[in-house]
Formats: C-alpha cells, structure tokens, sequence
C-alpha cells in the first residue's frame, strides 16, 4: 500500500490560507475562553451576593452603660491584673537553660 497523505482542511490551500485559517481558529478559540471567563465571574459575583443577601443581619446590642465600681473591687480588679502581669514578667526574666 501505497504511503499516501491525508487531505486535510486545507486541501488546495496556499500556505498563507493555512496560516491564516489557523490564526483565525485560534484568535475565535481566545475569545470563547475570554467570554467563558467573564460569564463564570459574573457567576460567582451574583452567587456572592445572593450569599450576603440570604445571611441574617446581626442583632442590635445596645450599649451597657459603666457601673460605677466600688473602691474595694476596683483595688480586686487592679491587684488581679497585676499578678497576671507579674507572672509573665518573671517568666520572660528567668535565666536561660
């Protein structure tokens, strides 16, 4: 048998006709996958706020007003929170190993 060549879409055609068929397929294949790209962004975007449209909105919390404290428990509060502070200082003073 005889090795013969396959006509293919281009059977006739210049070599610039080729090359410009192939220019062409690939330009008109960049535009779809540009247009695919857009749709699929405009996709998520509507997706995304449909999302934020459906959550529920965060309830209202008024602010609580300060109570005055008594001088006693600020003194707790104070001697608490220096103790804490107290702990980390040593911790981070302590001699190396």
């Amino acid at each position: 048998m005889a090795q013969t060549r396959i006509p293919g879409p281009f059977a006739g055609a210049s070599v610039a006709d080729q090359h410009r068929y192939e220019t062409e397929r690939l330009r008109q294949r960049s535009q779809d996958q540009a247009a695919f790209a857009r749709q699929t962004q405009l996709g998520a975007r509507l997706t995304q706020q449909d999302l934020r449209a459906a959550r529920a909105p965060e309830p209202y919390i008024p602010l609580q007003p300060l109570v005055p404290q008594t001088p006693e428990a600020a003194r707790r509060d104070r001697e608490a929170t220096v103790s804490g502070v107290t702990q980390i200082d040593d911790w981070l003073a302590r001699t190396p190993r």
